[in-house]
């Protein structure tokens, strides 16, 4: 096709006019909101290459561009139909000499880009489970930016590389001082229009990390003493490898006792003790990261805490059928269904005779707090309930005590107090009786009730 235009036009008006072709092309495809796509011309013909939402964004970036003056055909065999992801992200995480790809890409040939550089860096040590995606952000070469992070992830003996949106976030632990100076240098500034941001340290001291449920254990412990008790922090029979080893250490030993357990409930995480520095990194319930941020602040051993924690939502089947376009009632309606589910599966308890919450609540609070997001609309009235052991009076005030606990927790946690009340009925409204035990405790409990207004 190229080389028809230049006979007929000659070399400089056809190399004009695909280059025209070419501009145009792409200002179409920022202006249908695809700006990752990539138009380029080849004389009269548009070769496309992206990610559409759907096919009907498809068919209609297409036929913008069929309708200009010059092109005389359109080559989209690159272009594939992929789901929407917010955020739009990619990640690549290196421990003990394995890399593992998630999350998403925009092109295939951004996609094979970033397989075949970590592929050269390593080896057939690589999973990769990253896939196409629309959604990518304006502005960013994608695999331009991934590629540097993998670079980065190469240099360090653990850690990890995010891209998100603007920004690659590359972290972990090099394996010497001098090499994290050298790594940060060098992770300087920003590269394919992602800011980069860093966080690099030497080696880590003592460091613990957990995957699938299972704990890692390496560094020096103080005695073996301290190295027993740190194994039974972690759960004894969840640490899958233990190399640790007896030598000079700081006096954090009590505090990774505390976050140990925690630690275990993580999706996926790490402990690393760098000189006075405790970093805690990973994904967890937002009820762990309350938790494991409390138990923290009550230790005073000199050492600061670093947190790199996102939270994770908990697997919610309760939320299906939670769709606001359904109308305001419908959603209502299953908002209560799925808190009902939720206070059927998962227990909130408390000490007994007491408004402390037990931290076996956390998972049953998780969840609630993941339906009062995806009802923003709707408030929520927080019941108390007793059994009928003891005064009716003390029962009722035990029970609206409680359920003032409940409130306070989720405000802390970010629910708007506005949509939150409270009320205790103490032994008023049984669901069993109370002549059981059994009973009795299927009559202390918490509920939730959707509500059009609040009022305390």
């Amino acid at each position: 096709m190229l080389a028809i235009y230049t006979a007929f036009l000659g070399p400089h008006s056809a190399g004009k006019l695909q280059a025209e072709l070419q501009v145009k092309a792409q200002a179409a495809l920022a202006e249908a909101r695809l700006p990752t796509w990539r138009a380029t011309a080849n004389g009269a013909s548009i070769e496309l290459e992206g990610a559409a939402p759907t096919e009907e964004a498809k068919e209609r970036a297409i036929r913008i561009i069929r309708g200009f003056t010059g092109v005389a055909s359109i080559q989209a065999d690159h272009v594939v139909v992929a789901p929407f992801a917010d955020p739009f992200e990619w990640t690549a995480r290196k421990e003990s000499g394995r890399v593992f790809l998630d999350g998403h890409a925009p092109s295939r040939t951004a996609l094979s880009a970033i397989h075949e550089e970590a592929r050269k860096l390593y080896g057939s040590d690589l999973q990769d489970e990253a896939s196409l995606a629309s959604g990518a952000p304006e502005g960013v070469e994608w695999e331009v930016a991934a590629i540097k992070g993998l670079e980065g992830l190469a240099r360090l003996d653990r850690g990890t590389a995010i891209l998100r949106g603007n920004e690659l976030r590359v972290e972990g632990l090099a394996r010497s001082d001098e090499d994290a100076q050298s790594i940060l240098t060098w992770l300087h500034g920003e590269k394919g229009g992602a800011k980069i941001i860093t966080d690099i340290a030497g080696p880590a001291e003592w460091y613990a990390r957990v995957e699938g449920g299972r704990i890692y254990i390496r560094g020096r412990a103080s005695s073996e003493d301290a190295q027993a008790q740190l194994i039974r922090a972690a759960g004894g029979a969840r640490v899958a490898e233990d190399k640790s080893y007896v030598g000079p250490t700081g006096a954090w030993q009590a505090r990774a006792r505390a976050a140990l357990p925690l630690l275990t409930e993580f999706e996926s995480g790490e402990i690393a003790v760098q000189g006075k520095t405790f970093r805690i990194s990973g994904e967890a319930p937002a009820s762990i990261i309350g938790y494991l941020h409390d138990d923290m602040d009550r230790i005073s051993d000199g050492y600061s805490v670093e947190y790199n924690v996102t939270e994770a939502e908990p697997d919610m089947p309760e939320l299906r059928g939670i769709d606001p376009r359904l109308g305001a009632k419908a959603e209502m309606d299953a908002c209560q269904a799925a808190l009902n589910r939720i206070a059927d599966a998962y227990k909130i308890t408390f000490s007994n005779g007491r408004a402390a919450m037990d931290r076996s609540s956390g998972k049953a609070l998780d969840r609630v707090l993941a339906v009062l997001k995806a009802c923003p609309g709707g408030n929520v009235e927080i019941q108390g309930h007793t059994d009928a052991t003891g005064p009716r009076s003390k029962n009722i005030a035990l029970s609206r005590n409680r359920a003032d606990t409940v409130r306070d927790y989720l405000i802390q946690r970010g629910v708007s107090a506005n949509r939150l009340s409270a009320v205790g009925f103490g032994p008023d409204r049984p669901v069993a009786s109370n002549r059981t035990d059994s009973g009795k405790v299927r009559n202390r409990r918490i509920e939730f009730r959707m509500v059009r207004g609040v009022s305390n």
